[in-house]
């Protein structure tokens, strides 16, 4: 009974485990249905996306917000309009609406957006940072040069990893991407901000191997045995790297809106090895199917007269 208890609990905390990907170089709206997939969003947040000069910023910038939305709205079953996000000063996003009574107690999640993708992960219990890096340097510059930029952002150890990989091009650039993916993860996922400093976060690779998905942190030279990192290809030319770690090791201000903070070992370790799914790539109506009848025919009745249909 208590095996079948455990399996049940398990098979509903994965549902809270997502990783979405949305390409949005193969997204194109006409100005009108832009305005019409904006709408969705509270007005509040119109000029969050429409403060960017260039367009492709603006699709990213809508796109993750709709993600987060669709997120929270698929999970809780809460209406899209009713769904309520806010962020910590750090800027950290968090879930406004109640978690205490669902199965996803410290539902959290990060969003990420670099070259053609924006991605999120979340998790239901443990924290969650998630960064994208395209790999926008090859071929611009030549790499000691582009690498001399961000000297002090890692430790020796680290540095010793990206020149060894060498002497091409390419391996040295992709360990650059995954050390900065890693590092990025784990600021989000912390709620740390752009205050920390990076050398502090020192990764490495146990078992020698520098390919690995194998990455254990240090911090400040102290083991942290207690995170988790999965790094990938995102696409050909895109890393994606997710940090999941302890709810008692937020930033203070992320910490004052997780509903558990302090879990036992089982817990934690039962939140740590949740089945992790392959990031799924979505589409624009992936994003805003089943928002709910309301909802749903708001948005229809804008888009028909969007396009004149």
């Amino acid at each position: 009974l208590f095996c079948v208890c455990v399996q049940r609990v398990r098979k509903e905390m994965e549902r809270g485990v997502q990783r979405w990907a949305f390409n949005v170089r193969t997204w194109s709206p006409s100005p009108a249905e832009f305005s019409s997939y904006l709408s969705l969003l509270p007005a509040c947040e119109h000029q969050d996306v429409l403060r960017f000069v260039k367009f492709e910023d603006q699709k990213r910038a809508l796109i993750s917000r709709l993600m987060q939305r669709m997120l929270v709205h698929s999970l809780l079953g809460i209406p899209f309009s009713r769904v309520d996000i806010k962020r910590t000063e750090e800027g950290k996003p968090y879930v406004m609406n109640t978690l205490e009574k669902t199965a996803f107690p410290n539902l959290n999640f990060s969003v990420s957006h670099h070259g053609a993708f924006v991605a999120l992960a979340s998790d239901p219990l443990c924290l969650v940072g998630l960064d994208v890096m395209a790999d926008e340097a090859r071929g611009q510059e030549l790499p000691e040069q582009f690498l001399n930029n961000f000297t002090s952002y890692f430790t020796e150890l680290e540095w010793k990893h990206i020149a060894n990989a060498g002497p091409e091009t390419g391996p040295m650039l992709d360990q650059f991407y995954r050390f900065w993916c890693l590092k990025e993860s784990y600021t989000k996922a912390v709620g740390i901000g752009l205050h920390f400093e990076f050398e502090r976060a020192e990764f490495y690779y146990p078992n020698g191997d520098p390919w690995s998905n194998t990455v254990h942190l240090r911090i400040d030279g102290e083991e942290k045995r207690k995170w988790h990192f999965d790094i990938q290809r995102l696409g050909t030319d895109h890393w994606a790297c997710v940090a999941r770690g302890p709810p008692a090791e937020a930033a203070e201000s992320f910490k004052k809106t997780l509903s558990k903070i302090k879990l036992d070992t089982a817990t934690l370790n039962l939140a740590l090895e949740l089945q992790i799914k392959p990031f799924s790539f979505l589409s624009i109506s992936d994003l805003i199917s089943d928002m709910g009848n309301h909802d749903s025919i708001s948005f229809l009745s804008s888009m028909s007269a969007a396009t004149g249909s």
